[in-house]
Order: C-alpha cells, then sequence, then structure tokens
C-alpha cells in the first residue's frame, strides 16, 4: 500500500514539474494607437482578464411584477400647503420660539468662548516661559559643545551605513551573479518592427533615416547584451517629400518557471552558506578574544605573585 501512494505522490510531482516547464508568453504590440499586453500560460490568459457580466437581481418568490399600490389612494404627487389663518397663526409662534432659543444658546456660546480665551492666555504663557528657560540653557552651553556633538552624531550615522555595508557585502557577488542568470533567461523572440520615416527635404530624411536605423540596432544589441533576443524581422523605410514618423514593433517575452524556481533555490543555498561562513568566522574571534584575556589575566596573577615574593 505504500508502494502505491509513493508512486502516486511521484506522479504528481513529475506531472508539476512537466507544467512547470511550460513557459509565460507575452505578446507585446506597440503602434501609435496605444501598447497592447497579453500574457498567457498553457491555455489560460493571464492578462487582460475578461470583464465579469452583471449578475441580474433574482426575483423573490410570490413579489410582484407590478410597482404596488399605496394604499387609501395616496399618490405620489406632493401634497399642498395649508395656507388658512389657524395653521399661519402657529407657524408663527413656533418661529418665535425659535428665535429665543437661539439667543440663548448665543449667550451660552458667549460665556464659554471668554472661558477658553481666558486658558489659551494662560497656557501660552507657560509655553513661552518654557521657550525661554531652554534658550537660556542652550546659551549657557559653549558653540565648541555643540559643534562636537553635532560631529558626532554624523559620525555615527556613517559607521551604522559602513557597517551596513559590511555585513551586506559578501552576499552582493552572489546576488549579481544569479540576477544576470535571471536576466540572460528571459527570452525575447519573434521581434517585427516595420518603422517609416521621411522629411521634407531629401538630404534632412536621409540623416533622420540613418538616425533612426543606428538608434533602433543600437538598442536591439543593448538588449541582447542583457537578455536572450532572437530577431525575426527589423525594417526601416524612408519616405522623400513627406513629413511622418510612424511604425510598429511586436515581439514575445517568454520565461520558465521552473528556471526562475531553480535560480532562486540556488541564491538561497549559497546565501545560506556564506550567512554560515561568517557565523563560524564570528565564533572564532570570539574565542580568540576570550584567550587573549585569560592569557593577560594569568600574566597579571604571575606578576603580582612575583612581586610579592621579592616584596
Amino acid at each position: 500500500m505504500t508502494i502505491i501512494v509513493l508512486y502516486i505522490l511521484l506522479g504528481i510531482i513529475a506531472f508539476i514539474v512537466i507544467l512547470l516547464h511550460f513557459s509565460v508568453r507575452a505578446t507585446i504590440k506597440a503602434s501609435k494607437q496605444g501598447v497592447d499586453i497579453q500574457v498567457k500560460w498553457l491555455f489560460f490568459t493571464l492578462y487582460p482578464r475578461k470583464p465579469k457580466k452583471p449578475k441580474k437581481p433574482k426575483k423573490k418568490k410570490g413579489e410582484p411584477e407590478t410597482p404596488p399600490v399605496q394604499p387609501d389612494g395616496q399618490s405620489d404627487q406632493p401634497e399642498q400647503p395649508d395656507l388658512s389663518e389657524n395653521a399661519l397663526e402657529e407657524f408663527i409662534k413656533e418661529a418665535e420660539k425659535v428665535q429665543e432659543d437661539t439667543k440663548v444658546e448665543e449667550k451660552t456660546e458667549q460665556t464659554d468662548s471668554g472661558e477658553v480665551k481666558q486658558e489659551t492666555v494662560s497656557t501660552e504663557a507657560e509655553t513661552v516661559k518654557t521657550k525661554k528657560k531652554k534658550s537660556k540653557s542652550k546659551k549657557g552651553k559653549p558653540a565648541q559643545d555643540t559643534v562636537t556633538e553635532e560631529k558626532t552624531e554624523k559620525k555615527g550615522k556613517i559607521a551604522q551605513l559602513k557597517d551596513k555595508y559590511k555585513a551586506i557585502k559578501p552576499y552582493i557577488p552572489t546576488g549579481w551573479k544569479y540576477f544576470k542568470k535571471l536576466l540572460k533567461k528571459i527570452r525575447f523572440t519573434n521581434i517585427e518592427a516595420d518603422v517609416t520615416v521621411g522629411k521634407e527635404d531629401a538630404c534632412e530624411a536621409a540623416i533622420w533615416y540613418g538616425k533612426v536605423q543606428g538608434i533602433l540596432f543600437g538598442f536591439f544589441g543593448l538588449l541582447s547584451c542583457i537578455f536572450t533576443v532572437k530577431l525575426k524581422k527589423v525594417d526601416v523605410h524612408c519616405k522623400f517629400n513627406e513629413k511622418i514618423t510612424d511604425g510598429e514593433i511586436s515581439l514575445k517575452v517568454k520565461v520558465r518557471p521552473s528556471t526562475m524556481i531553480h535560480i532562486a533555490f540556488c541564491l538561497g543555498f549559497n546565501m545560506l552558506r556564506i550567512w554560515l561562513r561568517q557565523r563560524r568566522e564570528r565564533k572564532r574571534r570570539i574565542k580568540a578574544i576570550r584567550k587573549k584575556r585569560e592569557q593577560q589575566l594569568k600574566n597579571r596573577k604571575n606578576n603580582n605573585n612575583v612581586n610579592t615574593q621579592k616584596g
């Protein structure tokens, strides 16, 4: 039974490894209209995702399709105001009550604001006193002490940065090595470029044509130094007596997930080796320092014993 389970696990692992060997493909098309990017893995489109369809609201059971009728013959039209004499007198009385209430609230606010102002004045006076005390204490110190304190702070920051750089320094070469490997594993394939260039003057058009061609092929040359590049078709056309700059570029970018995982695993393993090596070196240094201290203490004791015997 255990052997069958092992075979099943091995089959699943092999299937996952085979799937990871299929590369992720990104097709990029650039023109004056814009940039179109599409990312696929196997038969799945990772980007752009299809927009989700809006869900229709579900109807509850027993709910009528027609809108409900308002009871007691009420309509949606607004009610007309009552303009009778009794209604106007009641409205005037309510307005007078509201005015009286607002006056009372204003008086209470004025009294509260006076108390708050007194409190703010007292707090401002206290802050002024504390500032004066601090200024007197600072004036008591000489200018040299302040300059030396600033210098020591700057030196402390520089020393901290140096310590951080020393801690990171052994990891930089391995990180750079595997970073270059990762960039080389990214492949730019099926590069197609069709560019048309032109100007009204024939001489200017020829010069511009040469510049564009140099820039384009120089860019692909620089790209091939960093990544793996395979050109399919690159054309630059020149038109005289017409001012135009137009073109289209399409390419595919491929990366295998298995290579990414392999590089990440190797990088982590080498970083762990460096960390263990540094840890051993620290332990050796600590042991050497302890031995030196013990020898110094023994020498002092021996010197003290010799001095006591002579005395």
